[in-house]
């Protein structure tokens, strides 16, 4: 029976018509809930005026870039909650080192002064990572205070120990015409293929503000490598070009509701690499979707927690995230298919110094009456700082895929949570490992901090049906070098480790510390 393309056209577009209604109808019901939220406590006293704001302690760094992110101005109340918010916003700041905002108040006034440390931002420093016999290292020239006007600049020459040379070019800029929307383009191109993207976006640089909303497009090709007991099982060619736009609405002081709407179009096809067979199926999709993010926006000052030296600014509030959306081929896509998505992220103090960050992420597709593509992981991150400097980590970490679109794994080795073992030791879709880190703080000086290591692995992967698991240790000394003194003050690592069941030492290096 022959079917008339006029009526299928028409079909397709009552369906994405449909489908609109759907999301609207959805986002504008959970709108006016949200904006019935907590409202901020009114204080009993008048809070003093805001008279004058004076920047302090830069040297290359110009006052109009400071004073353009400080969430208040003279002649406004002085909101204390609004001081320390533009306090951690500047230390976000990877040109700025210490940042202290001090206050002096005559009668009903108060002056304001922000003293900032400027770091050498401008710089060519080495990158490393990797083990013995299979380092990626590379240069990088970067000026993340470009003019003087918080803009960044970064050029990288590298080498990957896998695929090659490459070469990298990066620009952000956070204001663009001195408006709020950011810029950020991104150019990488290597011997197997390329990544360019392009964002602008306007972001909640403030908790106070009440919409973000973005653009994005990319196009990016790699090649893919999947093992089989650290045996090159797989290679392919994976070209990937799309877009996405989203919108998020804010509600609420004290907890922050978060409705948003989000549509990703992309294109991807695979090809088998010479000598081998295997490929996936390409795709087209038109992924709608509606999320919801709750969050109690709660920070902590510390330092010595996951950082050598600089102040921390730890987001200790809990988060609850959910999306679903749909793929149909009504709207352009190959598949018709359901997806969900969901995300708990509890956050701790034990007691003054001693933190926890758990969190939990799921994802899924329903399709065909069953669920594919079943993608989970936990992790749960513990901090307890012993005296001033020092401290003690530990991380314990599951992985797990079920009926994956794609033929997936997860790896384990030196770089991936087990040290002590190649990089590409272990695989499978399913993966655990904890580490146990000593840290104590060796030698502090103005420019470096000197750090050491002593840690203990443990961890396992396998796939069901066809491997077991089986526990793996390993123990070891690193050494970290901190330079204070440099843009986002970079942590070098070094660990020598020894694998307890391949009775193998392995040194590996990288950047920041291991978790």
């Amino acid at each position: 029976m022959r079917h008339d393309p006029s009526l299928i056209h028409l079909r397709c577009h009552h369906s994405c018509l449909q489908l609109a209604r759907v999301l609207l109808i959805v986002f504008s019901l959970i709108s006016p809930f949200c904006a019935f939220l907590t409202q901020p406590a009114v204080g009993a006293d008048p809070p003093p005026t805001i008279r004058k704001i004076s920047i302090s302690g830069n040297t290359r760094t110009v006052d109009a870039t400071i004073e353009r992110e400080l969430l208040f101005v003279s002649g406004e109340p002085l909101n204390s909650a609004i001081v320390a918010e533009t306090s951690r916003n500047l230390r976000r700041l990877f040109f700025l080192g210490n940042v202290e905002i001090r206050i002096q108040r005559e009668g009903r006034y108060v002056d304001i002064t922000v003293l900032v440390q400027d770091l050498y931002a401008r710089a060519l420093t080495p990158s490393i990572s990797g083990e013995v016999g299979e380092l990626s290292y590379g240069l990088i020239a970067m000026d993340y205070n470009f003019l003087g006007s918080g803009q960044i600049v970064q050029l990288t020459l590298g080498h990957d120990a896998i695929s090659g040379n490459w070469g990298e070019a990066y620009l952000q800029v956070p204001r663009v015409s001195g408006s709020r929307k950011r810029l950020t383009a991104n150019l990488n191109v290597s011997g197997e293929g390329h990544d360019i993207w392009g964002t602008v976006s306007r972001p909640f640089y403030a908790l106070s503000v009440a919409a973000s909303y973005g653009f994005t497009a990319y196009t990016r090709e790699e090649i893919r490598r999947q093992y089989n007991r650290q045996t090159l099982a797989r290679k392919y060619t994976d070209r990937l070009r799309g877009g996405s736009l989203w919108y998020t609405r804010s509600y609420g002081e004290r907890v922050k509701v978060r409705p948003d709407l989000r549509l990703e179009i992309s294109d991807r096809q695979f090809s088998p690499a010479t000598g081998f067979t295997y490929a996936p199926s390409g795709r087209q999709r038109v992924l709608p979707g509606i999320g919801l993010t709750v969050w109690r926006p709660r920070y902590v000052k510390s330092r010595y927690v996951q950082d050598l030296g600089r102040m921390e600014d730890l987001q200790i509030g809990s988060w609850v995230a959910a999306r679903v959306g749909l793929s149909y081929k009504g709207l352009g896509s190959d598949q018709t298919f359901s997806f969900y998505q969901m995300e708990i992220v509890p956050r701790f103090v034990v007691q003054p110094g001693t933190y926890v960050f758990s969190s939990l992420s799921l994802s899924s597709r329903w399709t065909g009456g069953q669920y594919t593509n079943l993608v989970a992981s936990s992790s749960l991150r513990a901090y307890a700082k012993v005296g001033e400097t020092h401290s003690l980590a530990f991380r314990l970490r599951w992985d797990a895929l079920s009926r994956p679109e794609d033929s997936s794994q997860f790896l384990l080795g030196s770089l991936r949570g087990l040290r002590g073992y190649a990089i590409r030791r272990f695989d499978g879709t399913r993966r655990v490992y904890a580490n146990v880190e000593a840290r104590p703080t060796l030698h502090r000086h103005e420019l470096l901090v000197l750090a050491g290591a002593v840690f203990f692995d443990a961890g396992s992967a396998w796939t069901p049906s066809r491997t077991s698991p089986e526990l793996n240790l390993a123990a070891g000394v690193g050494a970290r070098i901190s330079l204070t003194r440099v843009y986002n003050t970079p942590v070098f690592r070094a660990d020598v480790a020894y694998g307890i069941q391949d009775r193998t030492w392995q040194l590996t290096v990288g950047m920041g510390q291991y978790f």
